[in-house]
């Protein structure tokens, strides 16, 4: 292994590791078993440095499309039944290749529903825990069949990062059929150069990133960058290697890779639960007054609040914008349908407007997180 690789491994208790499905799964739908064998092979040699390490695979979709020997899955439901078949070779190749190395593994299938969810949150996390006390290693994978959300994530990019957040892992490791972040798409120009090393994501790189690589790589660049600014924020650190070659871990160089290092600002454990939960597109807009307010750590009043977009429910979170950009993330206190009836209006007329008063505030500042 690379030695700032070596040392940066050494430092973390826990390692989250997402393997996609475009290096899993060959380009004829089956499984790469020699090459998972070199990563196995790998990830003992981490535990026996004294990491943790979770695995967060996707492939379930590709391995049941070669089982049903369809070249092309026509819509949504034909997806699901597909992962549902290939889910069960998954785990199962997951484990014969960790028995080899004489290492217990297990599965777990999640939902963003599930992670919504305070306490089904709390019990992933504490169920996750466990396994590792235990000296068990987590498959974790989208429950493609419940749910449309990976479709839409990234292959498991934003899945890996909530986990890694919610374990607290120090680092975040997206093996990918790319080096890292280049400075522009290097399959259209002869000049594109990669990006080591990444300290702070602005909106500039965000456009740039969306308007030319956003196609680059599977499940798309911006789905990875939005990962790292998941683990930025939570004092984690993210690294989007080549995952193509035999034995990735220990081909993890720093000159041949991107690392996304912790922000000087971090969340607390709470913040980041509330940052990382969907969203859904339900994004309240306010005006100039609130959004100074909120940059002084006030609650979010309805006066403030100009008009609102999606439908959500009290205790959802929504993204609160001004002049089109997103200024917080919080856990609203009314439902859709009432904040329709009560923007711009002072919460001492709630009680004539809907004929009661659940909270004073439309989100309480304790349950708001400001954009980094």
């Amino acid at each position: 292994m690379n030695k700032k690789f070596t040392d940066i491994a050494k430092k973390s208790k826990v390692i989250v590791i997402k393997v996609g499905s475009n290096i899993l799964v060959n380009d004829k739908h089956s499984l790469r078993k020699k090459w998972l064998g070199t990563l196995v092979s790998d990830v003992q040699k981490l535990r026996k440095k004294g990491s943790k390490v979770i695995i967060v695979s996707s492939g379930a979709i590709a391995l049941g499309r070669n089982i049903l020997s369809k070249k092309k899955l026509t819509n949504l439901h034909e997806k699901q039944a597909a992962a549902s078949i290939g889910q069960i070779q998954l785990s199962q190749q997951w484990q014969k290749a960790f028995a080899k190395e004489k290492i217990q593994s297990s599965q777990i299938l999640i939902t963003a529903e599930d992670l919504n969810e305070r306490r089904k949150y709390l019990n992933i996390r504490n169920t996750i825990f466990s396994l590792m006390d235990l000296n068990v290693i987590p498959i974790i994978n989208e429950n493609d069949t419940t749910s449309t959300e990976e479709i839409r994530f990234g292959d498991n990019d934003k899945l890996s990062a909530m986990i890694a957040n919610a374990l607290s892992a120090e680092l975040l490791i997206l093996l990918s059929d790319v080096n890292g972040l280049y400075t522009s798409n290097p399959k259209k120009s002869i000049e594109a150069k990669l990006i080591t090393d990444v300290e702070e994501i602005n909106q500039d790189l965000e456009k740039f990133i969306d308007k030319d690589l956003s196609e680059f790589g599977s499940g798309g660049m911006l789905a990875k960058v939005n990962a790292a600014k998941l683990c930025m924020q939570s004092g984690s650190t993210m690294i989007i290697a080549n995952g193509l070659v035999n034995h990735p871990l220990d081909n993890i160089h720093h000159k041949s890779s991107t690392w996304f290092h912790p922000a000087k600002n971090i969340l607390t454990s709470r913040q980041q639960w509330i940052w990382n939960r969907p969203i859904q597109k339900a994004i309240v807009h306010i005006d100039e007054g609130a959004s100074k307010a909120l940059k002084k750590n006030s609650s979010l009043l309805a006066i403030g609040v100009k008009s609102i977009e999606g439908k959500f429910y009290r205790g959802d979170t929504v993204s609160i914008h001004y002049n089109k950009k997103e200024l917080a993330r919080g856990m609203i206190n009314y439902d859709y349908k009432e904040m329709e009836k009560i923007k711009g209006k002072k919460s001492k007329d709630f009680s004539d407007i809907l004929g009661f008063v659940r909270e004073d505030e439309i989100i309480h500042k304790d349950n708001m997180v400001t954009s980094r």
